[in-house]
């Protein structure tokens, strides 16, 4: 295992931004995640275990503890009965795989062929797009504590949009080791067309430029892009960050960005959509590092206004003539994932063997593997 210190996050990050972690660990096997877990648990710091690093913000000024990237990918599928069975270590690139498998006549993953991260962190964060998601294709997941390796099934995992019982911790300090999809026995002219159907639409409608993906998750009946774009907040900028004006639930990096810039707009999207319209947008991006905790909180839920004090459709971004009246919302919908100063976060990991990985909660698995976060 190899310890460095200082090491810049922005470079692992999709949106390029964010500060150093004080310890770093690029583990190019599962055996030296865990290792690098242990070292973190013996001197009690805070861990983090990373992947392609789509759905993090971190904090210009760093982050405290130990940073473990998980840099172990390997792949294979495998016919068990007939059914063709992804098996992928946790940093194994999501989009990647689901293009490959297409091309070679495997459906299953075709709406994630434009989905950035690992597969690791879409097992923790339940990723999804085009009406597919994560849970719906998950078999197992094999996953490492400081002291064994066990394995979970889909139904164990808690999943609910854009969400999972690894993103809200409630299994403590564990890391993803590799992870089992299932696969459909297409034909590679429909599975690669439908990736190329979807490719196609994503161009159409969301940037090219640097960004972390979808930063706020979609209330129940409508779209953060519509609510944030009725809002006139296409094209807003705070520092070199801007709301794209493309896809309005994005946030892009066109070059010299930084975190505060990123998280100055999505506290005024926040804000302003929710004087419209009383619907609080939930943030799909995980803050890490040195936020304070007022920064944190923020996030969570609207502050009520000091009598006298000017709302955010007052300082700026007027709505249309037409639109609706503010509404009042007394309650503040609920978030999971995010991040507690200090709190150690599950990591993905990866595994290297070919057996299958679907025995009930909690039993062991045949080896010790690590993995990582997306």
């Amino acid at each position: 295992m190899k310890l460095e210190r200082g090491v810049s996050l922005a470079p692992h990050t999709s949106l390029r931004v964010g500060g150093a972690a004080d310890h770093f660990v690029l583990a190019t096997s599962a055996e030296e995640a865990a290792e690098a877990l242990r070292w973190a648990r013996e001197r009690d710091l805070p861990v983090h275990v990373i992947g392609g690093g789509s759905n993090l913000l971190v904090a210009d000024a760093g982050v405290t503890g130990l940073i473990v990237k998980a840099a172990y990918a390997r792949t294979q599928v495998e016919d068990r009965h007939g059914q063709p069975v992804l098996i992928a270590e946790a940093g194994a690139n999501l989009a990647n795989q689901a293009r490959r498998l297409a091309k070679q006549g495997f459906g299953g993953l075709e709406w994630a062929a434009n989905v950035p991260g690992t597969v690791g962190g879409a097992a923790v964060n339940n990723a999804g797009a085009f009406g597919g998601d994560t849970a719906s294709s998950l078999l197992s997941v094999r996953l490492v504590a400081v002291d064994r390796t066990f394995c979970l099934n889909s139904s164990d995992l808690g999943y609910a949009y854009r969400t999972s019982a690894l993103k809200r911790r409630e299994l403590g300090d564990v890391a993803v080791d590799r992870v089992e999809l299932r696969l459909q026995v297409s034909t590679p002219e429909r599975a690669d067309g439908l990736v190329k159907e979807f490719n196609a639409q994503r161009m159409r409608t969301q940037p090219r430029i640097l960004s972390a993906g979808s930063v706020f998750a979609n209330p129940e009946g409508t779209f953060s892009g519509k609510l944030i774009e009725e809002a006139g907040l296409k094209g807003s900028r705070a520092g070199a960050a801007r709301i794209s004006e493309q896809h309005a639930n994005f946030i892009v990096n066109p070059g010299g960005a930084t975190a505060r810039d990123v998280y100055a707009l999505m506290r005024r999207a926040q804000d302003v959509v929710f004087e419209r319209t009383g619907t609080w947008l939930r943030a799909e991006i995980e803050l890490l590092g040195r936020w304070s905790l007022e920064e944190r909180v923020a996030l969570e839920g609207p502050r009520r206004p000091e009598p006298g004090e000017r709302t955010p459709l007052e300082e700026g971004s007027s709505p249309p003539s037409n639109a609706p009246r503010p509404a009042r919302c007394e309650s503040t919908p609920s978030r999971g994932g995010s991040s507690l100063p200090g709190a150690r976060r599950p990591a993905r990991s990866e595994s290297t063997t070919s057996e299958g990985c679907s025995p009930p909660r909690s039993a062991p698995c045949a080896d010790n593997q690590v993995a990582a976060h997306g």
